[in-house]
């Protein structure tokens, strides 16, 4: 008998015309790993929240729900057995500091004193957390906070794990500590983990199963190396990850390659040699339009500095990707660039004027800054009625370029609905479009691809790239690696509070372990040259020298 069974399962939102989950079949084994994906608003947000009975969403719920053989809604005691880690760590946190975060659902089910310690002792040690203990939980980056509510809810010892993109507000080298983690906890202890995910690389190579969900039905369902070729003939072909991707596009014969050891192997065979990458995208020759001298700041006084002698150019017309750790401060100084705080040494200059010298009006209509939790964003009880304040507010008459704007980014459709009952994707799209139409010159994006499908991406990408032709200048924090090797101009590694390096995408990647594409991956060290970034560059290099 399957662990999880739902049998026509369908859900419709209050006030909502279209159910979010529809007619769905599915069964889930003990002890599976399973991945879901798909496109923003698809509904796989809510499948995971249908599976936990305390946090079911509000609605018309119909079919059965089934969990050991029992009704999810007619089972007692589920809090233990099925732990979730939420999409936004935001919405998960409700202690003031880490180590009270980290008991209190072990105080709500009432453990004693002892057991409490022992599991904390045991988490803590495991996460290697004892330096944040005692930090309060708003002072932690968004990765650290999604760090700490696993432990919480791994602390609870549950049988089944269900995560909302775990991974979104992970750097490189944590998002892989933390699938590790998943993997152990699915292999060595059994546990059925069921994840919803657009990150696709990593997690792949760890599902029994892949699922792919389309307007709150199964689309396709199987094995991933199976599932992988049948998306590849398809609209859908842009989910798949680069090394199958790399494959597929070459007519691979055999077992599609989901891991670099497999990719290389396979190329190895193939005879495909790595060439020079086809350099840089454009030449800056422009005017300084940010200019950060030598900045310094901490929260309070008792902390270490977050940003320590900080010194960052950006040109008119370029777009700047900033990476680095969790909690190495580069939201901190997206704030404040856009003026949101200020520096304690040094200073902010746009456009050869210090910023305390600008009224925060003239700022505002300069700078548009997206934040890394755009939920914050939005006061109005509808998406309509948020851009149409933006339009009053920016005295904005032109109804056309919103509605253009709107369909570029697919979200024409959700203009009556409460943002909060949207995707995480879908309100990052709505938040970028209240900015947008503001027309700014400078654009600080935070994140801009978290909760983003690979379609959503793309789409992202073909504006943000036409904006930075017509000389809009962007920065952006991010942990994609591949969108900021694909389409930035000049990539910074923020380590410390200072940026240690930066260059051009592809001399800035090619000496890095982790913060790397996985097409250098799979090309790293089959020769002493220069090796390309993307699918694309391979392509183009195959294009030339295969028959």
């Amino acid at each position: 008998m399957a662990l999880i069974e739902l049998n026509n399962v369908s859900f419709t939102y209050p006030d909502s015309k279209e159910p979010a989950i529809r007619n769905l079949s599915l069964n889930i084994n003990k002890g599976q790993f399973v991945v879901l994906f798909g496109a923003s608003g698809s509904g796989k947000s809510s499948l995971l929240r249908l599976l936990k009975k305390e946090i079911q969403p509000h609605g018309t719920l119909s079919g059965r729900i089934m969990i050991n053989g029992q009704l999810v809604q007619e089972k007692e005691g589920l809090t233990k057995d099925v732990g979730f880690v939420f999409q936004d760590p935001e919405n998960q946190i409700v202690a003031d500091d880490v180590l009270h975060e980290m008991v209190f659902g072990l105080e709500n089910i009432g453990l004693n004193t002892n057991e409490m310690r022992n599991r904390v002792a045991e988490m803590v040690h495991f996460f290697g957390a004892e330096s944040i203990l005692s930090r309060k939980s708003e002072e932690l980056s968004g990765g650290k906070k999604q760090q700490i509510n696993l432990a919480s809810v791994l602390l609870m010892q549950p049988n089944i794990l269900l995560l909302d993109e775990p991974t979104a507000q992970l750097d490189p080298v944590s998002a892989r500590e933390f699938t590790d983690m998943l993997k152990r906890l699915n292999e060595e202890f059994g546990m059925t983990i069921i994840i919803a995910e657009h990150r696709l690389e990593e997690v792949f190579t760890l599902a029994d199963q892949i699922i792919m969900m389309e307007k709150g039905h199964v689309k396709i369902s199987g094995e991933p190396k199976e599932v992988l070729r049948e998306l590849w003939d398809t609209y859908f072909k842009t989910y798949v990850p680069k090394i199958p991707a790399l494959f597929l596009s070459l007519d691979g014969q055999g077992q599609v390659p989901l891991t670099v050891k497999e990719g290389r192997d396979w190329v190895q065979n193939q005879k495909i040699e790595p060439v020079f990458s086809k350099g840089n995208k454009i030449s800056l020759k422009t005017r300084e339009r940010i200019n950060v001298k030598n900045i310094s700041f901490h929260y309070d006084k008792k902390s270490e500095f977050i940003l320590n002698e900080l010194e960052l150019s950006l040109m008119q017309g370029e777009f700047y990707a900033l990476l680095g750790g969790n909690g190495s401060g580069k939201s901190t100084l997206l704030k404040m660039i856009a003026g949101l705080i200020k520096p304690d040494h040094g200073k902010v200059v746009l456009d050869n004027l210090p910023l305390r010298k600008y009224k925060q009006n003239e700022l505002a209509s300069k700078i548009g800054y997206l934040p890394q939790s755009p939920k914050l964003f939005f006061i109005q009880d509808t998406v309509q009625k948020e851009l149409n304040m933006t339009m009053e507010q920016w005295k904005i008459t032109s109804d056309k370029e919103v509605k253009v704007l709107l369909d570029k980014l697919e979200i024409a459709h959700l203009m009556a609905n409460h943002p909060y009952d949207l995707s995480g994707g879908e309100l990052q799209k709505a938040a970028l479009a209240c900015i947008l139409i503001r027309k700014p010159d400078i654009l600080l994006l935070d994140e801009p691809t978290k909760g983003l499908d690979p379609i959503s991406k793309d789409n992202l990408a073909k504006i943000l790239l036409s904006l930075q032709a017509a000389g809009m200048t962007i920065l952006m924090s991010t942990h994609d690696v591949e969108f900021a090797a694909q389409y930035a101009t000049k990539c910074g590694m923020m380590f410390q509070g200072k940026i240690t390096s930066e260059d051009v995408p592809e001399n800035f990647f090619s000496g890095n372990f982790f913060y790397t594409t996985m097409i250098q991956r799979v090309f790293r060290g089959l020769s002493d040259r220069k090796v390309p970034m993307t699918l694309e560059e391979v392509m183009h290099l195959c294009a030339h020298t295969r028959p």
